[in-house]
């Protein structure tokens, strides 16, 4: 198209469990358009890798209810204003998801929820980043 070359979605994947997050990773990478550019386990790694690769999305996959899975999420969330950050959460409580909701994030999907879904949610927080930076 007239010299346009597509970008691929660039995403961080945040998980402390290495299954979960090689499991991720390869998912989305597997589909066309999309490249992982970095993976992290802990807090400390995910803002690192954040500053350093600039990540179009960052894709947190968290366990439980744990104090620490919020201040992950408000801590990144916080670094790159909300607007690149989907958390994926397991089972968890109303007030669990509520106080992620506090957060800032941009979007939350169950991890039972179809790939597709994730698919769309990337995609969807892509463009509105994009769109409010042009």
């Amino acid at each position: 198209m007239f010299g346009y070359k597509q970008h691929s979605i660039r995403v961080l994947v945040v998980d402390e469990e290495c299954v979960v997050r090689a499991s991720l990773a390869a998912l989305v990478s597997s589909w066309n358009g999309f490249q992982i550019i970095g993976g992290a386990e802990t807090k400390h790694e995910a803002l690192t890798q954040f500053r350093l690769c600039e990540p179009d999305v960052v894709l947190i996959s968290l366990a439980g209810s744990e104090a620490i899975d919020t201040e992950l999420v408000h801590e990144l969330t916080r670094a790159c204003g909300g607007s690149r950050v989907i958390v994926l959460v397991g089972q968890c409580t109303e007030d669990f998801v509520f106080q992620l909701m506090q957060c800032g994030a941009a979007r939350f999907l169950g991890k039972c929820e179809h790939p597709t879904k994730l698919k769309e949610a990337i995609q969807d927080v892509y463009r509105r980043e994009r769109a409010a930076i042009a």
